[in-house]
């Protein structure tokens, strides 16, 4: 991951930036591992404590402590990646010969 952060107010911080490289997944169709090539620009809100309301153009992270933990962001990044449906080459190579 790289990126800037920008303080936007007292307790609000930006994160503007890319995560980039490749990332283990799982298929949701056979259970296989493998490896996808992630790409992504990155829009985040950091606020320190709770925040209260809500922002269209971006997801808030709260952070506690007074400071950003980005390796616990990456990890979180990483499992939100996971966590979203992958198909392997296989099982999509069965979709174009038409089984599944």
């Amino acid at each position: 991951m790289e990126g800037d952060l920008t303080r936007t107010q007292q307790s609000l911080v930006d994160l503007k930036g890319r995560i980039h490289g490749k990332q283990e997944v799982e298929c949701i169709r056979c259970g296989e591992r493998f490896f996808v090539t992630i790409d992504e620009e990155l829009f985040l809100k950091l606020s320190d404590g709770v925040y209260r309301g809500f922002d269209e153009e971006a997801d808030v992270v709260e952070f506690y402590r007074g400071y950003i933990d980005l390796d616990e962001l990456i990890a979180s990044e990483s499992e939100s990646i996971k966590a979203d449906y992958h198909i392997c080459p296989k099982c999509k190579e069965g979709e174009k010969n038409g089984s599944s």
